[in-house]
């Protein structure tokens, strides 16, 4: 006798979902969890903005940005320390209230954040200048307040990109991390980009020759980090393989080898260069980036020969 559908296992229940990813069944997230990792997602990216709010002030991007077409003087009329939290983003910074005194008599108020005046300045004027900003009016800051503006020119769209496409929060799937331990690219890429754009930036100005080097760095800081921003974003979206097909780990070796050798020559050319410190560190931005991948290509290559020995 055939059974009716009805005494079918699982007949009149909606089918399990499927994760396409993996093709296995994809848990179903309860209504708490799945507010739970919203409001975790959204935490995040609300505490990118606020990072990227402290580079930007503290950096002074600002101080450079426009053509000065007057000069003047500031002196604090009061100051106020504000933080964790504020309007200048994360830390303790001072905010004070000053009166500006131009060459030509005129006087006005303005107000300074991220320490550009301190109570030392109640006393002490700082010099400062107005920048005219095209059609968008005019800005007035400390005329000392740009020495980092380059790093906060570099950490621009990095953090700006980082606070609208957010961060992958670590996957609780034992199997997807370890399969994600024999990746190479996404997170040795994301790595790179970062250190790339944080010792170009830091070291701009700062050569005495090749001076275009940081520019180039940070550029390469960028072209990394927009690389790895894809490679993260299509891991989202399909996941790594549920099986890690058998690869030859001879040739990673060798090119692993062959990138060591480049990073210990160009780190020891950086560091007998005779440069400044932040100079140095531009110059061995690219030759660290060698090593390191060159350490992770080892690191890969042996986790994949322990799992396919006759490769």
């Amino acid at each position: 006798m055939r059974p009716s559908d009805d005494m079918l296992p699982g007949h009149g229940e909606p089918p399990a979902p499927r994760d396409e990813r993996g093709g296995r069944d994809a848990p179903e997230l309860s209504p708490g969890r799945r507010i739970g990792g919203i409001a975790a997602h959204l935490a995040v990216r609300l505490l990118v903005l606020l990072v990227f709010a402290t580079v930007m002030g503290a950096t002074g991007i600002t101080g450079t940005d426009g053509t000065p077409t007057e000069r003047g003087t500031a002196l604090a009329t009061g100051c106020a320390r504000v933080g964790p939290v504020s309007a200048s983003g994360l830390g303790w910074w001072w905010r004070c209230e000053a009166t500006i005194s131009w060459a030509d008599g005129r006087t006005e108020q303005r107000t300074f954040k991220y320490s550009d005046l301190t109570p030392d300045n109640t006393t002490t004027p700082a010099p400062v200048e107005r920048r005219e900003l095209d059609n968008r009016g005019s800005n007035v800051v400390v005329s000392s307040a740009g020495e980092w503006a380059p790093l906060g020119w570099a950490l621009f769209a990095p953090l700006l990109g980082l606070a609208l496409l957010g961060v992958r929060l670590p996957s609780r799937d034992a199997e997807r991390r370890r399969r994600a331990r024999l990746g190479i690219w996404p997170p040795a890429l994301l790595a790179a980009g970062w250190w790339l754009v944080v010792a170009g930036g830091l070291g701009s100005g700062r050569l005495d020759l090749l001076g275009w080097v940081p520019v180039v760095v940070v550029v390469a800081g960028h072209v990394f980090l927009a690389v790895g921003a894809g490679f993260a974003l299509a891991r989202r979206r399909h996941g790594y393989p549920v099986v890690e097909p058998p690869v030859p780990v001879g040739g990673r070796l060798a090119r692993a080898n062959l990138l060591l050798v480049l990073g210990v020559l160009g780190l020891g050319g950086a560091l007998l260069s005779g440069q400044a410190l932040l100079g140095v560190l531009a110059l061995a931005a690219l030759p660290v980036v060698a090593l390191g991948f060159g350490l992770r290509t080892r690191l890969v290559a042996g986790r994949l020969r322990a799992l396919h020995p006759a490769h």
